[in-house]
């Protein structure tokens, strides 16, 4: 049996993005990959959270696909995780819906990775700033899978783009056809 992926999209100007638009329209393309973009379904912010939970208990592989903002994920992702990851239902004693479906980040940055070390801008390796997300993953029992960073993504060409989004789809497929 084929396992179903949902990517939650959270762009708050996808229309102006370049890569996570082109990741999008890759992705949306792979079989049995839902595209969910938060922007377009909320964009007042006021979130279904039973929707939305219906939608994480028919998939079995979470994507959140975003740009990388100070350091952490956009405001309306934050919101829904806030609303959406509620206990006794992603955790808590009887919070196991999300128990042993696989996650995994999507994201682009600003910056080129050397930027993301010790001695670069930020002053830390990237994986220093994914805690948050690594914790959420523990907490609700998921399964964390390496993240797809594209770095620098706003001096990439269309083509480096382009092979970035095909590395991810073939991981979802690896992913969806394992037992």
């Amino acid at each position: 049996m084929t396992k179903k992926v949902l990517v939650i999209l959270a762009h708050p100007h996808l229309n102006q993005s370049v890569a996570n638009r082109q990741i999008a329209e890759v992705l949306k393309n792979t079989p049995d990959v839902t595209i969910h973009n938060l922007y377009d379904n909320y964009p007042y912010f006021h979130i279904d959270i039973k929707k939305e939970q219906t939608l994480l208990k028919q998939h079995d592989i979470i994507i959140f696909q975003h740009p990388f903002f100070w350091y952490n994920m956009p405001p309306l992702l934050k919101l829904w995780m806030d609303e959406v990851l509620t206990m006794g239902f992603a955790y808590g004693s009887k919070g196991e819906h999300l128990k042993n479906k696989k996650f995994m980040l999507a994201i682009t940055t600003g910056s080129e990775q050397m930027a993301y070390s010790e001695n670069g801008y930020h002053g830390f390796d990237i994986h220093n700033f994914l805690f948050a997300y690594k914790q959420t993953c523990q907490l609700c029992q998921m399964q964390w899978q390496e993240p797809h960073i594209l770095f620098g993504s706003r001096k990439t060409t269309e083509e480096e783009i382009r092979n970035h989004a095909e590395k991810i789809k073939k991981h979802i497929i690896t992913l969806t056809e394992a037992r």
